[in-house]
């Protein structure tokens, strides 16, 4: 449970601030150049909140990874 939580949490504050700074200069309403995808602005925000979040908690456990095999040597 430590793990998981060392992972997510650090990963939603990131994830939450590349939201907020990707939004900022681009509103979801405009990204129709992404597919034929009729979406709402709130959708919008939470698809790129997961997506910001996935990739953050994908960056925080490669890093736990990294970081656990160091220790072992």
């Amino acid at each position: 449970m430590k793990k998981a939580m060392a992972i997510l949490w650090p990963s939603l504050l990131f994830g939450a601030i590349g939201t907020v700074l990707f939004f900022s200069i681009l509103d979801p309403v405009d990204l129709r150049f992404v597919g034929p995808l009729e979406l709402g602005r709130k959708t919008g925000y939470a698809i790129g909140f997961l997506i910001f979040w996935s990739l953050a908690a994908g960056s925080s456990w490669l890093t736990w990874l990294i970081a656990r095999r160091d220790a072992r040597r």
